[in-house]
């Protein structure tokens, strides 16, 4: 239905944005014309039928061409960037959008959510941790030990821990100074320090009635912008009657500190809010603030697909691993951290099998 897709923000319009898989009908948005949505769809198709590796690193203007100098064409293009967090097509990864696309349609499905929110799957993380080892929440790791090509122990605020394994998930430039950067080799340093990061300040917000029946994305291309109402997906997570929303802004590295650069994104945000809901403001019962140095540790651009992330394997120490958004795994955004995540408890197991 049309509330089930992602939608187009134009001013104070909503436009839903039609599928480029889908085939044959009229097209649903009445602001793209079919002819335009066939043009696109057609375009993917036949790059799909090249081998991805051929495009994994080749961004998506190039990719498509004169295509793109088709002003509609160029907008639908950066609607499907937002879903890779990139809306300019010069930097979006072709063979990343592609394998995205197809995953899309192999769901069956334009958008989800976790029910009960992503707390639920935090608790059952916990209760899994707990039932078989010690979980530590004010334990915080000052250097780690290395010996012989392995992390021998940690030390810590509580004292030193000794590893059979290690799995980092945190920020490689933390790891570094943990770890020292000389332990690793002098060119996956360097890669490591030059990898883009996405930032951005998310607005939430709890209303006292609904606003919008949307189950799926709402995008600003030409500002970043992205929304959604969680709660229109799982109404477990807002009271009965009222609404969960939540509203972001994309910004570079550079101005996520930039006090100045800060207040400006979120007074264009709140602006835009206003032109597309007019009461919204007045139905917030609360709103929260938050200041995103990384939403995803790496950029999912052409210079940073999958085969340019980090690799799972810490270079050089057989005991350590990586998982995260910044790792060299399929798929987009937390779908990499969901991946990975499952990929290194794979592989620490079998090294501690190995090992044993």
């Amino acid at each position: 239905t049309e509330n089930e897709g992602n939608c187009l923000i134009k001013g104070k319009d909503l436009y839903p944005i039609p599928r480029v898989n889908q085939s044959g009908g009229e097209a649903p948005s009445g602001y793209f014309t079919q002819q335009e949505i066939s043009k696109l769809k057609q375009a993917l198709e036949e790059l799909s039928q090249e081998k991805v590796e051929k495009y994994i690193r080749k961004s998506l203007a190039d990719a498509l061409g004169d295509l793109l100098k088709e002003e509609k064409l160029l907008l639908l293009s950066q609607l499907l960037g937002m879903e890779l967090l990139e809306p300019e097509p010069k930097r979006i990864s072709a063979g990343e959008l592609i394998l995205h696309l197809e995953r899309k349609a192999e769901a069956q499905a334009n958008s989800c959510q976790l029910k009960g929110s992503t707390r639920i799957l935090i608790q059952a993380m916990v209760k899994s941790i707990e039932q078989s080892s010690e979980l530590k929440t004010r334990d915080r790791a000052l250097t780690l030990e290395i010996e012989k090509n392995r992390v021998k122990s940690i030390n810590t605020t509580e004292g030193v821990i000794e590893s059979d394994a290690v799995v980092w998930t945190g920020s490689l430039a933390q790891f570094f100074q943990l770890a020292g950067a000389v332990s690793f080799p002098e060119k996956w340093v360097k890669k490591v320090k030059r990898m883009e990061r996405v930032s951005g300040l998310a607005l939430d917000f709890g209303l006292r009635e609904k606003v919008s029946e949307v189950k799926g994305w709402l995008f600003e291309p030409a500002s970043k912008i992205l929304a959604r109402f969680p709660s229109n997906l799982d109404p477990s997570l807002a009271p009965e009657g009222k609404q969960l929303a939540s509203w972001l802004i994309l910004v570079s590295e550079q101005e996520i500190n930039d006090p100045e650069a800060v207040r400006s994104a979120i007074q264009k945000l709140r602006a835009q809010i206003k032109r597309l809901f007019p009461d919204f403001f007045a139905l917030a019962e609360w709103e929260r603030i938050l200041h995103l140095p990384i939403i995803d540790s790496s950029a999912l651009t052409h210079k940073q697909s999958r085969l340019d992330r980090i690799e799972i394997n810490a270079p050089g120490l057989e005991n350590v691993f990586f998982a995260g958004d910044s790792v060299s795994v399929p798929g987009i955004r937390s779908e990499v951290a969901l991946r990975s995540g499952i990929e290194v408890s794979q592989r620490c197991l079998s090294y501690l099998r190995r090992e044993g």
